[in-house]
């Protein structure tokens, strides 16, 4: 009879026997993966309605910032999916960091360096029609009709007081005249000027794509350049009062067609792209390692918005050096914030960076980079990202002389809203569960509670006393809001990780550097 450890190591045996089938599938499948010029022959020869034959990764790597909201990007890239590819969107770390098998062999980059709209105006000319220049006072003949119906119930009631179809004929003709206007107004036209013009709308896009091979460990980096023209007519200043006003709306575009067209966006078939990568194969170039990559793309986003911030004029501070030392962090699914505690470590919270391997981030200074995850615990709430930038280190405070009643300010992009400041005071210095996971096992987190505001966006920011970090944002109290679904923040009971576990976490997770 078999004894249970001897199944066990049979089973074990059988599990890893199995890992490395897997394993050996992948690699043979990548190490198969047809060159581009072949995979674009067969993608072609297989027809847009075949099943996909390869799989392909697609990643977005302009900088979040001008997509959201610093006006070199007025519409959005589309890559048309005109190839039976099984072409997946991805992120820029899980896509050049992931199973080959999974990604596929080639992954794209799209950095949109200019995405503009103008519009030019031209041959305007005048048109006549017709709108209201006064109103004319008139006889209602309703109301006449009524008065003398009213009159003639009148004398009825007069000779039948008693009979009540009389009466009620008489009520009914008097509320009739009660509730008749006795006026029309009649509108009374002549003729105005309004305005027509044609416009020329022009939408061109600069886009630079990064065509990566990665088993062979080369990139193809090229520039694409697409304009798309339309003619709309617009009509100016029609009266409201114009009769015709319904009839000019089929004649005539709005402006709210136009700024539509404007905003759409150009969609290059991903064949297109291709053709171009093949067209420039000459070019390729080793890869290198993926930090002198990353360095590369983070160097062209910061050109690009430097260049859009080059036209705008704005109110950004400059009096609070405090600034220098945070960060913003993007994420898939939305924003966070940071600050350095090394020249080229940011701590923040684990829970804006979660499993991401790879993160994006911005300086003060509006520089573009990347950072890659290399430690985090989750029952502080806390991470460390190596950046390819350096910045100013925000010091820890020392000692044990924080005190409730010290007045703090905590700084990060609450909503959006970069580089906010809330002030506060230090409420109490406690021990809790994370805000963020309460179920998490293990001792309880020491925190600094504050009635300075943390808002989503401020998760990862520091809370200074003076110039010193006292804390690391993290959360504050919900409640369950009656009658509905959801939960409302509690105003003034937030929690920042305290200094003392932030410079734990940093000191073990940085021993021997």
């Amino acid at each position: 009879m078999t004894s249970p450890i001897t199944r066990f190591v049979r089973l074990c045996r059988l599990l890893f026997v199995a890992v490395a089938l897997v394993a050996a599938v992948g690699v043979e499948r990548a190490a198969a993966s047809p060159d581009l010029r072949t995979l674009v022959e067969a993608a072609r020869a297989a027809g847009e309605n075949a099943l996909d034959i390869e799989p392909i990764s697609l990643v977005q790597a302009t900088s979040r910032q001008l997509l959201r909201v610093e006006g070199d990007v007025d519409f959005p890239l589309s890559v048309g999916i005109d190839l039976p590819l099984d072409a997946r969107p991805s992120e820029i770390g899980p896509a050049l960091t992931g199973s080959v098998a999974e990604t596929g062999r080639y992954v794209v980059l799209f950095d949109v360096a200019l995405a503009k709209a103008s519009r030019k105006v031209r041959d305007i000319q005048d048109r006549t029609s017709r709108k209201v220049v006064s109103v004319d006072r008139i006889d209602n003949p309703a109301y006449l009709r009524a008065v003398k119906k009213f009159d003639s119930s009148s004398t009825r009631v007069e000779r039948a007081p008693d009979n009540p179809k009389v009466l009620m004929r008489y009520e009914e003709a008097q509320r009739k005249v009660a509730t008749t206007p006795r006026y029309l107004e009649q509108p009374v036209y002549g003729p105005y000027q309004f305005k027509v013009a044609d416009a020329e709308c022009v939408k061109t896009l600069t886009v630079k794509y990064h065509l990566v091979d990665r088993i062979a460990n080369t990139v193809i980096s090229s520039v694409i350049d697409v304009v798309e023209t339309e003619r709309f007519t617009f009509a100016y200043n029609i009266d409201a009062s114009d009769p015709l006003q319904s009839a000019y709306a089929s004649d005539f575009s709005t402006e709210r067609q136009v700024r539509d067209w404007e905003r759409a966006p150009i969609v290059i078939p991903l064949s297109q792209v291709l053709d171009h990568a093949l067209a420039k194969s000459g070019a390729a170039r080793p890869l290198g390692s993926l930090t002198a990559f990353l360095d590369e793309i983070g160097r062209e986003r910061t050109r690009a918005s430097l260049r859009a911030y080059a036209e705008q004029y704005d109110s950004r501070p400059l009096n609070d050096p405090r600034f220098d030392s945070v960060v913003v962090i993007y994420t898939p699914t939305g924003q966070g914030s940071g600050f350095f505690v090394r020249p080229n470590i940011v701590m923040t919270n684990w829970h804006v960076v979660e499993n991401n391997p790879i993160v994006e981030l911005r300086t003060y200074d509006r520089r573009e980079t990347f950072g890659q995850v290399i430690a985090k615990d989750v029952r502080l709430d806390l991470a460390l990202v190596k950046v390819q930038d350096r910045g100013r280190v925000a010091p820890f405070f020392q000692g044990k002389g924080l005190n409730p009643g010290d007045s703090v300010d905590a700084i990060g992009h609450p909503k959006g809203q970069r580089y906010s400041i809330t002030r506060g005071v230090v409420s109490a210095i406690r021990k809790a569960r994370s805000g963020t996971n309460p179920t998490q096992a293990g001792p309880e987190v020491l925190y600094v509670q504050t009635d300075a505001d943390i808002n989503s966006g401020n998760s990862g920011g520091p809370l200074f006393l003076g110039d010193k970090v006292v804390g690391v944002n993290t959360f504050g109290l919900m409640q369950r809001i009656e009658g509905g679904e959801g939960a409302a923040p509690l105003p003034g009971l937030n929690f920042a990780v305290h200094y003392a576990e932030a410079k734990r976490f940093l000191d073990e997770s940085m021993k021997g550097d």
